[in-house]
């Protein structure tokens, strides 16, 4: 039997359904739990996987879509007519209408309540389905330990998981709503980040990892949404990781890619770093610095150069309001989900195109000063 939906407030919270009861409310005993795992893929198997919204016992409005406007991208004329390719999850479409001006719809902030979760092997199983959050080995039946809990709340998904930079904005914001609503957070097993240790001791923030757990009620959130929670969750972030900007701190920065993340590989990097050293850039690998250490670097900059990647999510953290993210972006791979971030923290975003090249791709120095000259002009009109 499946929820009928209803509208009523619940702890202050919209909750849209939660009315009918389904035998997946029911605690389920530990046998079920150790095969849940199997019967879940063998439903999905034979009768259709049933996504999170079919099988919660409840669904709670934890904020409302807005409409909100946002700022155009600042680039030189014809700049995205030089790419030739986007991310494998965008669409042409959806990055012109990222980078236009305009008034833009964010999506609310759900709790799907799931009775009965078992999160085995990176996988989260739950009545008639199963969604992968890490990719790792199938575990098709638990073992004889386990850890169960009553209540507690996903803080991950599969993005976060597979994206740095999705987990220090994305996760991040996940963890701080479990922590204002006093459930447990919760996150697959698995090796840590390489800056999250130093961003969880900025942020006070940590949450339980198994890989063999099952839990009475799980609470799974929709947050997609850049809503005024998500944004009120940000800034707060943002408040504890961002020091007081010394007087002699850097005012210009460029981020390295550096060598663990995927290869994106600008073939005149050094040429295009002697160029900005020129212009009182200071060049920063974040793979050499603590999170505190990038915190201090970024937090009185006014402009910030990076390849489109996780290292801009430093910036999102640190980074003052009023300042400038600069994208440097692969032509073949042409991503603009930054912006969206920069947008509701007030930090202009700008992008320039590379070159391809049989390596990788180039950038011209000269496309990349008239780009900063840009930003220059347009910033100081803004502001």
């Amino acid at each position: 039997m499946r929820n009928v939906c209803t509208v009523t407030y619940y702890r202050g919270f919209r909750r849209i359904s939660g009315n009918s009861v389904t035998i997946y409310q029911l605690k389920l005993s530990r046998t079920i739990h150790r095969f849940l795992p199997v019967t879940a893929r063998l439903h999905a198997r034979l009768l259709g996987r049933s996504t999170i919204r079919d099988c919660a016992a409840e669904i709670i409005e934890l904020a409302p879509a807005i409409d909100r406007a946002q700022p155009s991208a600042i680039a030189l004329a014809g700049e995205f007519d030089r790419a030739q390719g986007v991310q494998e999850e965008t669409t042409p479409a959806i990055e012109r209408e990222r980078l236009g001006e305009g008034r833009r719809r964010h999506a609310p902030t759900l709790a799907y309540r799931i009775d009965g979760a078992v999160l085995a092997g990176g996988t989260l199983y739950y009545g008639e389905g199963y969604e992968v959050i890490r990719k790792s080995s199938k575990r098709l039946i638990l073992n004889g330990r386990w850890d169960h809990y009553a209540e507690m709340q996903l803080c991950s998904g599969y993005v976060i998981e597979r994206y740095f930079g999705h987990w220090a904005t994305d996760g991040l914001a996940l963890e701080l709503l479990a922590a204002q609503r006093s459930v447990p957070g919760l996150k697959p097993a698995g090796t840590p980040w390489m800056h999250e240790p130093g961003y969880r001791e900025l942020c006070g923030l940590h949450v339980t990892r198994s890989d063999d757990v099952w839990i009475d009620r799980l609470w799974v959130i929709d947050d997609r949404g850049i809503n005024d929670s998500w944004i009120s969750r940000i800034e707060e972030l943002r408040r504890r990781v961002r020091p007081a900007a010394a007087p002699n701190g850097p005012k210009r920065v460029m981020l390295t890619r550096g060598t663990l993340g995927a290869k994106r590989n600008l073939v005149n990097s050094s040429e295009v770093q002697k160029a900005l050293v020129r212009l009182g850039f200071e060049i920063v690998n974040p793979e050499l610095e603590t999170a505190r250490g990038i915190a201090e670097k970024l937090c009185g900059v006014e402009i910030a150069v990076a390849i489109e990647g996780s290292a801009q999510d430093h910036c999102w953290l640190a980074m003052p309001p009023k300042s400038t993210f600069v994208a440097i972006q692969p032509p073949t791979r042409f991503n603009a989900y930054g912006k969206m971030h920069a947008d509701a923290i007030n930090i202009n975003w700008s992008y320039v195109v590379a070159d391809p090249h049989p390596e990788g791709f180039c950038l011209p120095t000269d496309r990349l000063l008239q780009t900063i000259d840009e930003v220059t002009r347009v910033a100081a009109i803004r502001h």
